[in-house]
């Protein structure tokens, strides 16, 4: 199977969705490597993870300004990282890894795009406290999350022709056992259709 657009899911931190966003042909798969993040996935649980897949991108997410990043990625075999504060822009190219800098606006999007563009290999966006309908084509690589499900996610595409979306995993019931229905439905309507 394959997707109609680029997709990155945030916030994994179980092998459910590790091994269902994999099968799905996602493109990079979030962990977050802050031990002070609620949402910590330390370096062995990150290994057993990622040992059971191929075919996806693993990136370290670093939320906190402070945290350094090269200490924080230590131990995770990580093909970029991601931040949220422009002065640990240099520190995350230092790293050889691709760098993804995550944003609340387009406005700011625009602005670290401008400035720092051969330095990234993407924005991401997040519109989890606004909405994607009013916003216009971006001039920038745009990575959009939030504020859009199955039934609204070919108007993004469209209207926004974005490099791609972002979704966030979720915690596992138990383990071993996850309700997929909105990322599965989210991830079968970008599917593209083979009997087309």
């Amino acid at each position: 199977m394959a997707l109609r657009t680029f997709v990155k899911v945030n916030g994994v931190n179980n092998l459910s969705d590790a091994r269902y966003c994999a099968g799905m042909s996602v493109d990079q798969l979030g962990f977050n490597v802050e031990p002070n993040h609620e949402n910590y996935t330390d370096a062995k649980a990150f290994k057993e993870i990622s040992d059971w897949l191929s075919g996806v991108e693993f990136v370290a997410e670093i939320e906190s300004e402070s945290t350094l990043i090269s200490e924080a990625i230590d131990g995770f075999a990580v093909q970029a990282v991601q931040i949220e504060h422009e002065s640990q822009i240099d520190a995350a190219v230092d790293t050889g890894l691709s760098v993804i800098y995550k944003v609340d606006s387009t406005a700011n999007g625009q602005y670290i795009w401008n400035l720092y563009q051969e330095k990234l290999a993407y924005v991401l966006v997040d519109l989890s406290y606004g909405s994607f309908e009013k916003l216009e084509k971006q001039d920038f690589p745009a990575v959009i999350q939030g504020q859009f499900d199955d039934t609204n996610v070919d108007q993004l595409l469209e209207n926004l022709e974005p490099k791609g979306i972002a979704l966030v995993g979720g915690n596992e019931i138990r383990p071993g056992f996850k309700d997929f229905d909105a990322l599965a439905d989210l991830l079968e309507a970008i599917e593209i259709n083979d009997l087309a």
